[in-house]
């Protein structure tokens, strides 16, 4: 126990979040240092405030996104301080362009993720502006210095570029192989089924969003820097990981795709099942293993041999077909086959991932050209119409520029009214806990509320305990780079560190530390009230309101997909265009996995059609699974010739998701394939299947213990795949297809 505690330790203070975070402190501390040294502290500390403003918008991605990133936060930051410090001097003249100016910043966040990061750099200095006043020729020298901190921290940032990078894309591979190997567990328990199986698919969802998160950060910073320096050695490494990693998690979702059919045949005989499931979770305990090996640096040691386990496979399907007999247990056997076939393709995935671990891997060959990988990188779309577009009640981010600007002028107001001594703090809380979005806000102002409490609880004992001053300034520190450190991973202990990272500070200057510890809190519990109450009140954002836009955004996914699994099968070729559309199905799958989960936390009152919205992502997740699984089949199957079985089919499928999203968008529905068409399809795709079984029955009545050709069994197990997989898809889409109406017609009610 207390081995894996040091481990943890240690692992935590080699994050990426460490690094920074310990960056950002010293760049904040020498400025203050060299304040005190040369007597000219004040100024000095406005550097130190500029660090700690244009900091928050340095997030991962290019050099060239960074540094840009830093610049124009550090522009809003001195220009926001200008503007609010001027309007200052009079109350009447401050309160509308406190306004104008939080909404204006507020806004900006329409331009996405690193966009609301710049936002929140000058929301933080209209708070910080109201801490120390000034007048005249001060405002705009402490603004100055403002933008030296900002320059500062540039210079910070671009020096250790590179070692941030690379800490968090080995961080980022390290948790992806971790979320992956959890979650190619959880796909074997569920063929079993011996867990709750609404469990363990919320467990998949979960980790889906996820995994979704780490690949789009992966994207970013592996192939954004490749557009702009080429490749050294090491980031080929990384490259051929990641894209192994990527067809791994196809393959995990893939297969077993049927639960269903998994235990209605094995139900009472799981012993045949077991020794597959077994060679799942070792596959899974050999990614663990490659995610410790990268994690430390260390190399990746070598890898049971695994035929044995293979081999007890073979065996199983053996003994199940001495027991069962055919032709009964022609259909058990062929699915544990293919059940096999997906193993050994997943051990093969790892096998390829083992030896770029042991340089024995073609790193030339990345598989992803320059102009193809840019294709995989979520691009930011900054046309100022978008601007315009979102300029209504209708956009989920003016609503939530709107409801911050409110809360925080009704924040000021009550702080000034009341004349409390730290109005600014009131502010500070508002802004860090208000998200667009009522569960986020909630969270984030419990975690606050709670963070606030323990910490001032931890640092009241220690100043009871001592009133030295260079203990107080070494815990401020330290406080201060913890607080830093977890403000993405864990809000409530950030906010604890935050806390006693303020009183210590404090506490260096006023003797009387418990004063500040009192107005801290108070000062929180009524910033909190507002956020929570504005989020909850004013325009909330309630994920009901939303989700049908994210329904269909997944079924258009879902829907190109399909079409690129079909155009593969046609031309076979067009790889990357299949990729893409594979990588679009998977992330608004994330998307709607998410925003469920956002929605099953809110309000009993605000989940309208909960339970068909589960069912709507259930659907959705397994129509995904039996995707990949067809396209996986096809993949390894690129010369078979295609049917016009086939076609009429997947045309099926694809009208029924059509329709799907006529109902949400509430068109007129496009005609459905004739039945009959249908049925004559499937029944093609049964005759084939039975011929085969013919031919192998002739085969063992003259000889009995004949053993089946190898590409015999092949043909016979795919013939029997596509066939289940085709109908498979049918069967989800028409089930799409029905509650879609059902959850139509309850939305209008």
């Amino acid at each position: 126990m207390t081995k894996s505690y040091f481990q943890k330790i240690q692992n935590f203070l080699k994050s990426p979040d460490f690094l920074k975070s310990a960056l950002v402190t010293f760049g904040i501390v020498v400025p203050v240092l060299i304040g005190l040294k040369i007597e000219q502290l004040p100024y000095f500390l406005s550097i130190s405030i500029g660090v700690f403003l244009t900091s928050s918008s340095d997030v991962p991605g290019s050099r060239k996104h960074k540094s840009i990133g830093i610049l124009i936060a550090t522009a809003i930051a001195v220009l926001s301080t200008i503007i609010v410090t001027y309007a200052a001097s009079n109350l009447y003249l401050l309160l509308p362009v406190l306004a104008l100016v939080i909404f204006g910043i507020s806004y900006i966040s329409v331009y996405g993720f690193r966009a609301s990061l710049i936002s929140f750099a000058g929301l933080l200095a209209i708070v910080l502006s109201f801490a120390h006043q000034q007048i005249g020729s001060e405002i705009f020298i402490n603004a100055m210095f403002i933008g030296f901190g900002g320059l500062w921290y540039l210079l910070l940032s671009s020096l250790f570029h590179s070692l941030l990078q690379k800490r968090q894309i080995n961080n980022n591979l390290t948790e992806c192989f971790l979320l992956t190997a959890q979650y190619i567990q959880i796909r074997g328990k569920l063929a079993v089924a011996e867990q709750d199986e609404k469990e363990l698919k919320n467990e998949l969802y979960d980790l889906q969003v996820n995994i979704n998160t780490i690949h789009e950060s992966l994207r970013e910073l592996l192939l954004t820097d490749r557009q702009s320096s080429g490749f050294s050695n090491y980031k080929r490494k990384q490259l051929l990981i990641f894209i192994e990693l990527i067809d791994i998690l196809e393959l995990s979702i893939a297969n077993p795709a049927n639960y269903s059919k998994i235990n209605s045949l094995f139900k009472n005989q799981l012993h045949f099942v077991n020794p597959f499931i077994d060679l799942v979770f070792k596959l899974s305990e050999r990614m663990e293993e490659m995610a410790i090996a990268m994690q430390k640096g260390r190399k990746l040691e070598s890898s049971e041999d695994l035929a044995p386990m293979i081999q007890k496979c073979l065996d199983s399907i053996q003994d199940y077909v001495e027991e069962i007999k055919l032709p009964k247990a022609r259909e058990g056997a062929l699915l544990l086959h293919n059940l096999l076939d997906y193993e050994e393709n997943q051990l093969q995935k790892l096998r390829s991932v083992e030896r770029v671990f042991y340089n024995l891997e073609n790193q030339d060959k990345v598989g992803l050209k320059n102009k193809e990988g840019k294709q995989f990188i979520t691009q930011q779309d900054y046309d100022p119409n978008i601007l315009k577009e979102n300029f209504s009640f209708k956009s989920p981010i003016f609503k939530h520029a709107a409801r911050l600007t409110i809360a925080m002028v009704l924040g000021f107001s009550i702080g000034t009214y009341f004349s409390l001594q730290n109005t600014y703090w009131i502010l500070l809380t508002i802004v860090v806990i208000m998200r667009p979005g009522y569960t986020l806000t909630k969270e984030r102002s419990k975690h606050r509320l709670y963070g606030t409490l323990i910490g001032a609880a931890i640092a009241a004992v220690i100043v009871l305990i001592t009133q030295n001053s260079y203990v107080y300034a070494v815990l401020s520190i330290i406080s201060l780079t913890m607080a830093l450190s977890f403000i993405q991973r864990n809000y409530r202990t950030s906010s604890i560190f935050v806390t006693t990272s303020i009183v210590f500070i404090y506490a260096l200057i006023n003797p009387d530390a418990f004063e500040v510890i009192q107005f801290r809190v108070v000062d929180t519990l009524i910033g909190a009230s507002i956020a929570f109450g504005a989020g909850s009140l004013l325009w909330p954002a309630w994920e009901s309101d939303s989700i049908r836009t994210s329904i269909i955004q997944t079924l258009r996914a879902n829907r190109k997909y399909l079409n690129e699994i079909n155009q593969f099968y046609h031309q076979s070729e067009g790889l990357t265009d299949y990729k893409l559309a594979r990588k679009e199905a998977f992330l608004e799958m994330g998307n709607l996995n998410a925003a469920f989960q956002r929605m099953s936390q809110e309000p009993k009152s605000q989940q309208e059609n909960l339970g068909k919205i589960n069912e709507i992502v259930g659907l959705n997740h397994t129509f995904l699974a039996a995707m990949a699984a067809l396209g996986t089949f096809i993949l390894n199957r690129q010369n078979d010739k295609v049917s016009e079985d086939f076609e009429i089919i997947l045309k099926t499928v694809d009208t029924n998701l059509r329709q799907a999203l006529q109902t949400l968008l509430q068109k007129a529905h496009t005609e459905n394939i004739a039945a009959e068409k249908l049925e004559e399809a499937y029944q093609h795709l049964e005759e084939r299947f039975e011929n085969l079984v013919a031919i192998r029955t002739k085969e063992l009545e003259k000889e009995e213990s004949k053993p089946i050709d190898p590409e015999f069994r092949k043909n016979l197990q795919a013939s029997r795949l596509i066939t289940d997989q085709l109908k498979w898809l049918v069967s989800i889409s028409e089930n799409l297809k029905k509650v879609m109406l059902s959850f139509d017609k309850d939305s209008e009610n």
